[in-house]
């Protein structure tokens, strides 16, 4: 198996990812849809593991070996970035690669409302959390507004990731990436001795666990902007995560603390669009004295019925993004159902503005 022709051809079909798996070919994930590479030879399991051999590190090769699984970054022609994931399943090893994109894009091209930038660009202090499920662009998100940050503003940033995806370069602000497992031995710890690094913004690449979720909410207490990602649907379920990994006597303390650092959740998707592409849908649940109440009193419940009555101009509920892509024309009716969190409360904003 040529791994670098492979790679390269993965680029030039746009494809987002690459799966290898024993006795199958090569897969590509374009525009959401896996398709297998054509004439592509079924792997075998020697083939998948001298590649892995090949270009893991040596301490991603230890850890495989023990935990049966490792995530790594490995790079092509030395401009081609892919994070992997290699683990044993019932046939042997399996790896799937998502392709970093070379250049980081800028924040207003990924189809956000202006009022997110501007809010997440002078925020001063604070949790700002971007979610979904795996794949649906968070890392970009984080990339493309820390980008913004670097280019207008003179700070200094700590990122602490696993593994490190896009690579930050500034010429005004400082910049410090660490890897989990090289530069850090896990999140939580990379946290702590942030609080002694005076950072201006810490990233952290994914909220995992109670250590790193309490060491997060605690950075953010400090006065610090502390970014991170989470794999939930949407704001409320998001907020009830992060209390429910804390045992039942902590999470008074817990909603206190949220309800009083977390500035936004944004909750993002990528959706098929009528020309075959992917385009961005997205909640935007921003915190304000009512969402702050349900958090503190514990009704997270009420936390849809601000999303849905709000008149600030800076919330949006999914429905709302599905249904205007619906209305320009982007995206069928019957992908955004597909996509809706709530199918019935789409049809009836459908339906309002004329759209059966």
């Amino acid at each position: 198996m040529d791994f670098e022709k492979l790679v390269v051809g993965a680029v030039q079909s746009n494809a987002s990812d690459i799966h290898l798996a024993v006795g199958m070919p090569p897969y590509f994930r374009i525009s959401g849809q896996l398709q297998p590479v054509p004439q592509g030879e079924p792997l075998t399991n020697q083939q998948i593991q001298d590649l892995l051999m090949s270009i893991l590190p040596e301490r991603n090769k230890k850890q495989l070996q023990e935990q049966r699984q490792t995530d790594f970054v490995v790079k092509v022609q030395d401009k081609i970035r892919l994070r992997g994931n290699a683990f044993f399943e019932e046939s042997g090893i399996a790896v799937s690669f998502r392709i970093i994109p070379q250049e980081i894009r800028k924040f207003e091209t990924l189809g956000f409302p202006k009022f997110v930038f501007e809010r997440m660009l002078k925020q001063k202090n604070g949790l700002i959390l971007v979610v979904g499920p795996t794949g649906q662009g968070k890392s970009t998100t984080l990339a493309s507004i820390l980008k913004e940050k670097m280019e207008q503003k003179t700070e200094h940033i700590i990122t602490i990731e696993d593994p490190i995806e896009y690579i930050l370069k500034s010429k005004t602000s400082v910049v410090r990436q660490r890897e989990v497992g090289r530069d850090v031995a896990n999140f939580k710890d990379g946290i702590k001795a942030g609080l002694r690094e005076d950072p201006d913004i810490l990233m952290v690449g994914e909220m995992r666990d109670h250590e790193t979720i309490s060491s997060a909410l605690t950075m953010a207490e400090t006065g610090h902007v502390v970014y991170s990602t989470l794999h939930t649907n949407d704001g409320p379920q998001t907020v009830a995560r992060i209390i429910d990994v804390f045992a039942p006597e902590q999470q008074e303390q817990v909603r206190s603390q949220l309800a009083s650092t977390l500035s936004m959740i944004v909750s993002q998707r990528l959706v098929p669009t009528v020309d075959g592409k992917l385009t961005l849908a997205y909640e935007i649940l921003t915190n304000n004295y009512a969402i702050q109440n349900h958090i503190r009193q514990n009704k997270i419940f009420q936390i849809p019925n601000v999303l849905q009555t709000d008149n600030s101009g800076e919330m949006v509920e999914f429905e709302q993004s599905l249904a205007g892509l619906v209305m320009a024309g982007r995206v069928s009716k019957e992908v955004a159902m597909d996509h809706a969190n709530d199918a019935e409360q789409l049809k009836a904003i459908l339906a309002a503005n004329g759209v059966q």
